[in-house]
């Protein structure tokens, strides 16, 4: 009988625990009869504890990464220096003079000799009325002037010889009455010559009111002839004062005269003029103060925010008050040689009151403003922001005044304010209350008014 060869049995291999058998399970590496090859366990055993350094890694890594830098923001250091102090007010401007150019004679127009709109001077030829009738009317003014002074003449000589006549009639009359008193001659003889005599006297009478009579009409016929050369100087307007003249109100050819009541055109003197506002009563003691001390400075701002140049003075305040609004009408007068400036004109008013010394300055778009009132943002030391509470005043250039809150050469950020917060740590670059690179302390500081 042959042998037979026994084997041993097989012992069935142990299933990995549940938490590998489920990634076994998750990668499909699971045997169809639930035995894992040896290999195959490895390999997921190598995957593990790769998957874990990997891990790992990653979270060192985000340790030790550094952290983001500062915000950068824009300071400036705050200014101390000493400023003129103002008052601003809206005003409106108004010519000095406006001429309204009327006929004082009635005629034809003739001719218009000044171009609508332009700068006219004084005495310049403007229109001209037709001057024909007042032409004739001084020579016929003349002649009866010239008929007047021979009438003169003529009673002048008549006189003369009325007088010899009366001077004879009264030596006759003389002679006559001792001859009738002595009965030389008739009574009859007498009384002729007396009658002669009271004649002459009546002659030189008449003559002497003659006389009178023609230096009368000679003094009216010259005052025709003035009268008359007037009317013919009135054909003739021209400008009665340097301006600027508006458009013609006529046209050459039709009639015109004072019983019309025509005007032809309007010129306004520009040079200087007229701001005229009001102040309130409040701004009215120190406005009265400074006024009685000296003439005001007063400057023109314009809508565009550029000053007028030349510098005016507050010549005129009213003096009673309006009601209505407590408010004083005050005018100044401001040089306007370049005739810029024309009449009806809004502007700002700007009056020069005092110079203030020690004002501390920021930039107007460090200040900020929320419930608690107006703030800037200080960069203090390790150059960590402060929000600090300002008490804010008047504009200066692009400036503020504060009153209070600042010291001077403490920096506020201008640029970058909504980058931070009070707390933050900030790279702060400094730069000139007007936005340059140059600190504040070597920068050139700007002559201008500050409102109050």
């Amino acid at each position: 009988m042959p042998s037979v060869r026994s084997y041993p049995l097989a012992s069935p291999r142990r299933a990995p625990p549940p938490s590998v058998r489920g990634n076994i399970h998750s990668m499909g590496s699971r045997e169809q009869n639930g035995v894992w090859t040896g290999g195959r366990l490895v390999a997921v055993a190598v995957g593990l504890l790769l998957a874990g350094l990997t891990s790992c890694g990653r979270q060192q890594a985000q340790q030790e990464m550094p952290a983001p830098p500062p915000p950068s923001v824009t300071v400036t250091e705050v200014v101390q220096q000493t400023i003129p102090v103002y008052l601003d007010y809206v005003g409106i401007t108004a010519a000095v003079r406006t001429v309204d150019i009327r006929p004082r004679v009635e005629g034809f127009l003739q001719k218009r000799a000044f171009t609508e709109g332009a700068d006219v001077q004084e005495g310049e030829l403007l229109f001209v009325i037709d001057p024909s009738p007042f032409q004739a009317a001084l020579e016929q003014t003349q002649a009866q002037l010239a008929r007047d002074e021979a009438a003169l003449a003529a009673a002048q000589a008549q006189l003369a010889k009325d007088k010899a006549a009366l001077a004879f009639a009264r030596e006759q009359v003389e002679r006559y009455r001792s001859l009738a008193a002595q009965e030389f001659v008739t009574r009859e003889a007498f009384d002729t010559y007396r009658t002669q005599a009271d004649q002459a006297a009546a002659a030189v009478a008449a003559d002497n009111a003659a006389i009178d009579q023609a230096t009368a009409a000679i003094k009216a016929d010259r005052a025709a002839i003035t009268q008359a050369r007037l009317n013919l100087s009135y054909c003739t307007i021209r400008a009665p004062l340097s301006g600027r003249i508006g458009r013609a109100l006529v046209d050459v050819g039709n009639l015109v005269g004072p019983a019309e009541n025509t005007v032809l055109a309007s010129i306004v003197q520009l040079d200087p003029i007229y701001v005229y506002f009001s102040v309130s009563s409040r701004d009215l003691p120190q406005l009265v103060k400074h006024q009685q001390q000296a003439a005001l400075p007063a400057t023109l701002v314009l809508a565009d925010q550029s000053t007028h140049p030349p510098q005016g003075k507050v010549d005129f305040l009213n003096n009673t008050l309006d009601a209505a609004t407590a408010t004083l009408k005050v005018r100044a007068v401001i040089p306007n040689p370049d005739k810029t400036l024309l009449p009806g004109q809004y502007a700002r008013i700007r009056l020069l009151l005092a110079q203030k010394s020690g004002a501390l300055l920021v930039p107007a778009q460090a200040v900020g403003e929320d419930q608690g009132g107006q703030y800037v943002l200080v960069v203090g030391q390790g150059d960590k922001v402060e929000k600090r509470s300002i008490v804010a005043g008047a504009t200066y250039q692009s400036l503020r005044i504060v009153e209070s809150g600042l010291k001077a050469a403490e920096r506020v950020i201008i640029e970058g304010l909504q980058k931070v917060q009070a707390g933050s740590v900030v790279q702060p670059k400094l730069v000139s209350p007007s936005g340059g690179d140059t600190p504040p302390a070597t920068a050139a500081p700007a002559a201008q008014e500050a409102s109050r």
